[in-house]
């Protein structure tokens, strides 16, 4: 015996290929026009294929798009991982790396990203309620940000005592129950501000070109390395 796993049948390799084209030819068609342009009839359309052949792989257009959804939350989590992974860089450079890759992503992919934080409407998925492969990305911002605050007892609170609890149990819910609330809270600011900065370049409100968005997020980052530097 010697331990290798089975290699996959010819129809297992079929159905794989086939799960491929599915998802390739799904995103050509949101990409091109937005998720409400994808329907079972426009893919099988796009793939030579009858619709009840696609109904073989995903139930509903619904299931569908949910798995289109966690595909591409895994897809912008690899590039933000990728793009720190290894690196030794000093914390506000990682943190530079993290958000870059974010605002890249968003912007080579508009609409996937118009899928996963626009309004979806009533037929379409919403969120699952466990985590997602974007918590993975957050946990990553958490963990360069606890490495630039100093760790003392000052820093294990957020200045609001109401608003501790509700950071701690964050903290948890992205499996980092070490986390400071203190942490906690310039991780979700800096996630909010580079998300809001990054939604106004994709709709438009930035094309002008007066106001250089890549500059906003550095200010923005820069703002955070003197919040976890300052004495709490």
């Amino acid at each position: 015996m010697t331990g290798e796993p089975p290699k996959p049948s010819r129809r297992e390799r079929l159905r794989a290929q086939t799960l491929q084209e599915i998802e390739d030819n799904s995103f050509a068609i949101i990409d091109a026009d937005g998720v409400h342009a994808l329907s079972i009839a426009a893919l099988a359309r796009s793939m030579a294929m009858s619709a009840p052949a696609v109904y073989r792989y995903f139930p509903s257009r619904d299931a569908l798009v949910a798995h289109l959804i966690t595909l591409s939350y895994r897809q912008l989590t690899d590039a933000m991982a990728q793009a720190v992974q290894g690196s030794r860089r000093a914390p506000r450079a990682r943190i530079g790396l993290l958000v870059t890759a974010y605002r890249d992503w968003a912007l080579r992919y508009r609409r996937r990203y118009g899928m996963l934080f626009g309004e979806r409407g009533g037929d379409l998925p919403a969120d699952p309620a466990g985590p997602t492969p974007l918590d993975q990305a957050m946990a990553l911002l958490i963990d360069v940000l606890t490495a630039i605050g100093d760790g003392s007892p000052a820093d294990n609170t957020s200045g609001d005592r109401s608003l501790d609890g509700q950071l701690n149990k964050w903290a948890r819910s992205q499996e980092r129950p070490d986390t400071s609330a203190r942490v906690a809270r310039v991780a979700i600011v800096v996630w909010t501000r580079v998300h809001g900065i990054v939604s106004l370049e994709l709709t438009g409100m930035l094309d002008d070109r007066s106001i250089d968005a890549q500059r906003l997020i550095d200010l923005e980052i820069d703002d955070a390395v003197r919040a976890l530097s300052a004495p709490a």
